[in-house]
């Protein structure tokens, strides 16, 4: 189950969690695995092996930036979605934890701008993380069951 959105300038609707994919194409809660897939066959997925799946998006446009996004399921029920920024250095070499917490402060002012202070919603959390292992900084909505 897809929903449209109607003409909201923002990426997340605090209210109910909907998060705005690309275009008109909206995950809401009740967006299942299945449904999704069978929207966009040709995206990448990871069937981690423990019940999760993982479908990609490397070019969705917000507000003229484009975002990477990974839409995470537990079964066919929707679990969490993780998006960044499309605008990384090009290569490992040019990687520096600097540049990661840069990102990841740049990001937490990039949520407060958009969606306000408050980041726990009786559907879910939002929030950013500088991922030490990975070498990674995102954006991350999760949904409570």
């Amino acid at each position: 189950k897809i929903a449209i959105m109607e003409q909201k300038h923002t990426f997340l609707d605090t209210t109910n969690g909907d998060f705005l994919l690309i275009k008109e194409v909206v995950i809401t809660r009740d967006t299942t695995y299945s449904s999704l897939r069978l929207q966009f066959p040709s995206h990448k997925i990871w069937e981690v092996g423990t019940g999760y799946y993982w479908i990609y998006f490397d070019k969705c446009l917000f507000e003229g930036k484009l975002f990477y996004v990974e839409v995470c399921f537990k079964g066919e029920s929707l679990s969490a979605i993780e998006f960044s920024m499309n605008e990384r250095q090009t290569s490992w070499e040019d990687w520096s934890e600097a540049y990661e917490l840069q990102t990841e402060k740049y990001y937490k002012q990039w949520l407060t701008t958009h969606i306000g202070e408050e980041r726990s919603f009786d559907w879910g959390k939002v929030g950013v993380h500088y991922d030490r292992k990975g070498g990674s900084t995102f954006m991350w909505v999760n949904y409570l069951s």
